[in-house]
């Protein structure tokens, strides 16, 4: 058994339901420090890694140098098709997203995922492109920034939020963690706990820097290209916009007519590709969550391809 360096988030859950075996092939998109790649390895699978992260990249190299049916890419997940062609790969047999940051990257100060540190205010995945969120902060308006922290953040207080940040920028470009931290902590309201605030306005950023919901959208377009008959996908996400996102995914392409109800007959002639395994998200086991308190927020969704 290969050793992996953390616990993954729904372990057993996410096997049960990609089902490796010997001479199946599956990508783990998200690979962070391999923990489920691991599994699959450990249940005689082929697998591709994928990540954007250099430090998770050079963790997929690591296990490879004892491991010949892993693969390791730089790569986001949502250029699937491309990585698949890469290694001659036509279609796989399983796909499993475990979106979001990783334990390690958060607990890293030196990559700016965190609040508790101060760092320069980066959050990007992948460093060698994009913009910075302290770039990106400086670019938008107070309108713009307060509907980022709605839509991205879920911050009821985003109008507050954003215009105490742009009114702080107008003095002193805020270009660390700690800068924003304390700007916020600084117009909440006595009493009130920042760390809820803080992880939201932090998430907003986060998933603006990386386009984290416009790659989800464009991997869940490539899966019947990419999957075989009877493959499974399975995500495992941790904020309800990804959830929502994938829920209403798994909702359309379940069906055979997506036309509006009233319509007396079928328009659109749409078909289905998958079928849905979950029910209901699964979530993490109590004795789960009290072992690992940041796998209490993830719900892990499966589907099979027809």
């Amino acid at each position: 058994m290969i050793a992996a360096p953390h616990v993954p988030v729904l372990l057993a859950e996410a096997l049960k339901f990609l089902d490796p075996k010997p001479g199946k092939r599956f990508v783990d998109g998200t690979f962070g420090f391999g923990g489920h790649t691991v599994a699959l390895l450990d249940n005689g699978a082929e697998v591709l890694g994928l990540d954007l992260d250099d430090d998770a990249v050079a963790a997929c190299e690591k296990i490879r140098a004892s491991q010949s049916r892993l693969y390791c890419r730089k790569e986001s997940f949502r250029r699937l098709d491309h990585a698949l062609a890469d290694l001659s790969w036509r279609r796989i047999d399983g796909l499993l997203l475990d979106l979001g940051v990783s334990s390690l990257q958060i607990d890293d100060p030196t990559k700016g995922f965190t609040y508790r540190a101060d760092t320069p205010l980066d959050l990007r995945f992948d460093r060698s492109t994009g913009q910075p969120a302290h770039t990106l902060l400086q670019s938008l308006r107070e309108r713009d920034l307060a509907n980022l922290l709605w839509e991205y953040g879920e911050e009821r207080a985003s109008r507050r939020l954003a215009r105490a940040i742009v009114a702080a920028q107008a003095m002193d470009p805020i270009r660390t963690t700690d800068q924003l931290r304390n700007v916020i902590i600084q117009v909440l309201p006595k009493g009130v706990k920042p760390e809820g605030t803080l992880s939201r306005v932090f998430q907003a950023l986060r998933i603006a820097v990386n386009d984290e919901l416009e790659a989800l959208r464009e991997i869940l377009a490539l899966v019947p290209q990419c999957l075989a008959p009877a493959a499974r996908i399975v995500v495992i996400s941790y904020h309800s916009l990804e959830d929502r996102l994938v829920k209403q995914w798994l909702d359309t392409e379940s069906r055979n007519c997506i036309c509006p109800p009233q319509l007396p007959a079928c328009q659109c002639g749409h078909l289905r590709s998958l079928r849905v395994l979950t029910r209901k998200a699964v979530r993490p086991s109590s004795l789960e969550e009290q072992e690992n308190i940041r796998s209490r927020s993830a719900r892990l969704r499966a589907a099979e391809m027809l």
